[in-house]
Parts: C-alpha cells; structure tokens; sequence
C-alpha cells in the first residue's frame, strides 16, 4: 500500500506552523478521505484529539474523554474544554458539526467561553474539522450561528494533484493514469491499493466483496455531506452518469423543477466542487447554450457508474456480472478521463510551456451548413483545443488505445478545424494526438506541425 497522505501539504503545514505559539481558533473542512485528520495530528502531535460521536449523548462523549485522557471527572463537556485550555493544551475536537445532532446549545456554551476567554486574555488553542461542508457552513458561516466570526483561521482541504502523486508513487503511467480515473486526488483511496497488484486486479478483488469499502463509499460521502438530502443529490450523479448531463435533461428528474434543479446543482458545484459546468471553450461560459454538466470527482464518477447503477447486481450478490460489467466498460471510461488527465496537463504547463496557452479545454458545437454532406453528423467534437494571444491555436485528439494511426486521426481532426471561426484567416495552427501508443508517429500535415504523445513520452515529462 501506498502512504501519499502529506504529498504538497506543505502551505497547510506552513500555516499551522506559524499559528502554533499564538491564540487559533482554527476550522478544517474538506471531504471525507481528505485527509484532514491525518494533516492536523501530524502537525500537533501533543494536541488533545477528540472525536464527536454523531449517535453517543453528551453525557456519554463527556466520561469518554475524561476516561481516554486520565482527567478528571467532569459532568459537562465544556468544563472539559475549559480545563484542557486552562493545561494549556492545543484541541481537536473533530466531526465538529455532529454537536448539531448530540447538543446544539453546546455552540452556545463554547461561543462564551471563547468569549471571555479572549475578554481575559487568557489562552486558547482549538482545532474543529469535518467531512460535512454544508454542516460546517451552518455551524460557522450563519450570522445566527453563535460560532459565526469566532473562527481565527480556516482551511479547506482539497484534492491531491496528480503530478504530485504519481512522483511518489511506483507505477507506470499506464497504470497512474488507470488509478488516477478512479481515484482522483483523494488519498485515502490509494491507500487500498496493494502495490503487487494492477488496478483491474485490485477493483476486480473489491468488486467481489460485500463488505468492500468500494461497494459502499459513495453513499457513505453522500450521507455525510449531504444527510438526509443525499437521495436528491444523489439523484443527480445518478443522471449525469447515465447520460443527463444537460440542465432540462436533470431537471426531468425533479418533475421539470429547473429552478429547485438549478439550486442543488449550484451548492455542488460552488460549495462542494462535486460537478462542474462546461462549455465549449470557444464559446462565452455564460452565454452558451450548449453547456453541460460533468462529475468533477473521479471517484464519484467511477463509484455512481460502475456500482450505483448495478446496485441491483449487489443485492443479489451477482459480483461476477459486476466484474464483467467493469471490465467491459473500464476502457472507455478511463478514455473519458484521459482527456480529463490530457487537459489537466496542459493547464499546468507540463508540455507546450512555451506556447503560453491561454484558453484551454474541449470545443463542440454544429457543423456549419457549409461543410455539412448528406451522410455527416449534426455535431462535432474535439477534445483539445488551447489557443493564446500570438493567434496559434492547437487541436488535440485523445485516444486511450494502441496502434493509433496518426496520420488518420489528424486528417478527421483537420476537418473539424474547418468548423471554427477564430481568426481563421490569420491563425497559426498546431496539431496533437495523445494514445497509449501509435502504429506511427507523424511530425507533419498539410505544412502544421504535429505532435504526437504516447504513454511513454507523456510519463518522461511527468517525471522530469
């Protein structure tokens, strides 16, 4: 198994060190499996931890922590609190947002003793994470919370990136590339992957067992995000990953409701970063009609399309009919987040740094009368396309296959770059093609230049 839990958390290690020796009251917040736990131990290794039991009493959690940290017998939690500030003590108190469900007049209670601790000038050090962003913003961004402006500092916890993650770990690309699609940036999820087996074999291996974390990890996110709202979330992922990826298509889920549709695609894509609009890139983002909505996070992707959607496979424990499922849909889904993966790339500068690419992502639309034959479709797509401010602009094809014949997939892509009209007549065009690997390789078309990647040349600049 892999450990890439502090791969570049250095600016959230940073911050924690410079905080150490003044007053904090610090809030961690991010998805489960981010990490948030693991980051804020690390860095107070001496802190007193606390875990918020969602379904124990108060009175339960309170002779708990006295019992697991040899103090005294309190009866109310907040003496607790009280007395570990008073040793002077840092505290995690983590899963802060389950005192909704345990004591709410707790928030209460410990917005005064913040209070008249600050009043006195006497110290305090506390940490709050959770796994529920929806819960901590009730709990600290409502102006009726009694916490609302207590906080001293916040981080939120996000995805590990990927060039980070494959610079610690021992795979070829091919197989990054795999995981990755699965994974994203989460760390945990690799952390269930034994190193001697390929990703196939070790999804097969989880797709086999009941009590995988596999099987159930995307309810679980869900419920603890969203609680008693995650069946209409997850509705959601459901429709985008069977195909409704267009609002009036996800809003035929909720009794054509687009206005109650478009508020719960808003809180996942601006609170939550769990789905995301996109546009043509050519096109302006909040004009274009021809939006769509995509799963931001790999693995909820992966989890809502290869097992939600067999849930019924589970029930009846039918796991060889899941594994062959997966095995005969993995490709083209990898595929779909290989251009993903090819985009990402690009966006960071790992290749074509010096084009200084501006723009960068898919471009689709309708194919202009003009070039349209009887037998062609009504639509085009081209997966990359970057452009910047010298005029040159780059078409890009991703092919997660072998054998790619370039010089076939250049000349369907060089139609295309007849359908787009930026600066057409003074354009400076360039072409590239990304496979698993090509049958040949060509540097030239019609006078452009071609770049062509395979997996090997993609996992060299990956590394360097």
């Amino acid at each position: 198994m892999a450990n890439i839990k502090f791969i570049d958390r250095e600016n959230e290690l940073k911050l924690l060190e410079q905080i150490r020796s003044k007053d904090f009251f610090l809030v961690v917040k991010g998805r489960r499996r981010i990490g948030k736990t693991t980051l804020i131990r690390r860095a107070f290794p001496d802190a007193t931890y606390i875990f918020i039991w969602p379904n124990k009493s108060i009175e339960w959690i309170t002779n708990e922590v006295c019992k697991e940290n040899d103090l005294p017998k309190f009866s109310k939690f907040i003496d607790v609190i009280d007395y570990l500030f008073e040793k002077n003590k840092v505290i995690i108190l983590d899963e802060f947002q389950n005192f909704l469900n345990v004591d709410k007049s707790f928030y209460g209670e410990f917005q005064k003793l913040i209070d008249e601790r600050k009043l006195k000038n006497k110290r305090f050090k506390i940490i709050t994470s959770g796994s529920s962003y929806s819960l901590i913003n009730k709990v600290f961004n409502e102006t009726a919370s009694p916490l609302y402006g207590r906080r001293t500092h916040e981080i939120t916890l996000g995805e590990l990136p990927l060039e980070k993650i494959i610079s610690r770990l021992n795979f070829d690309i091919e197989e990054f590339i795999m995981m990755w699609s699965v994974f994203g940036g989460v760390p945990y999820y690799y952390e269930i992957i034994e190193l001697d087996k390929s990703i196939k074999n070790s999804l097969r291996d989880l797709m086999r067992r009941r009590d995988s974390l596999l099987i159930d990890e995307g309810k679980v996110v869900l419920s603890m995000e969203f609680g008693k709202d995650s069946k209409t979330y997850s509705t959601i992922f459901t429709g985008i990953s069977e195909g409704k990826t267009k609002l009036n298509e996800i809003a035929s889920l909720f009794s054509n409701k687009k206005t109650a549709t478009m508020k719960y695609i808003d809180l996942l894509r601006k609170e939550f970063n769990l789905i995301k609009r996109v546009t043509p890139i050519l096109s302006n983002p909040r004009k274009s009609k021809e939006g769509i909505y995509e799963i931001n996070d790999n693995f909820l992707s992966f989890w809502f399309y290869f097992i939600d959607n067999r849930k019924d496979y589970i029930e009846q424990e039918r796991f060889e009919e899941l594994v062959k499922f997966l095995e005969e849909n993995f490709p083209q889904y990898v595929g779909r987040k290989f251009e993903k993966f090819v985009i990402y790339i690009l966006k960071k500068n790992l290749i074509f740094s010096d084009f200084n690419f501006l723009k960068i992502g898919r471009q689709w639309g309708r194919i202009p009368k003009e070039f349209k034959l009887e037998k062609d479709k009504d639509n085009y797509e081209i997966d990359v396309v970057a452009l910047n401010n010298k005029k040159e602009i780059l078409f890009g094809e991703c092919k997660w296959q072998d054998k790619v014949s370039s010089e076939k997939v250049v000349k369907e892509l060089f139609k295309k770059t007849g359908y787009i009209d930026w600066n057409k007549e003074k354009r400076k065009e360039y072409f590239a093609i990304f496979a698993k690997s090509f049958s040949k390789k060509i540097k030239e078309f019609e006078g452009k230049k071609v770049y062509c990647f395979d997996l090997k040349d993609i996992g060299k600049l990956m590394r360097r």
